[in-house]
């Protein structure tokens, strides 16, 4: 691994607090994964011990349970794994 490195796509606060879609281009390698990590944030506060849940192949939360979870820390950060390649969609939960 030692060609490997990780490509950077860096979503804007602006872009995740209006709701709307943001296209990222990152499935140019043959890796099947990529890693989702960021800080949880509302209304310019950080949402510390907060849920974190992914769709995948979605364009809109359906009825159907999120493909993925974790939480945030005490610092509203969180780290996931997700398919590359396909569509995700995140929601943030309070605690």
């Amino acid at each position: 691994m030692a060609n490997y490195r990780p490509k950077v796509a860096l979503i804007s606060t602006v872009s995740a607090v209006n709701g709307g879609t943001v296209l990222k281009n990152l499935s140019t390698s043959t890796w099947g994964l990529v890693l989702v990590q960021g800080t949880a944030l509302f209304s310019q506060s950080i949402l510390a011990s907060g849920a974190v849940d992914v769709w995948e192949n979605t364009n809109t939360v359906t009825t159907k349970s999120a493909d993925r979870h974790t939480f945030t820390n005490a610092a509203g950060q969180y780290g996931i794994t997700c398919k590359s390649g396909v569509r995700i969609l995140l929601k943030f939960y309070d605690n």
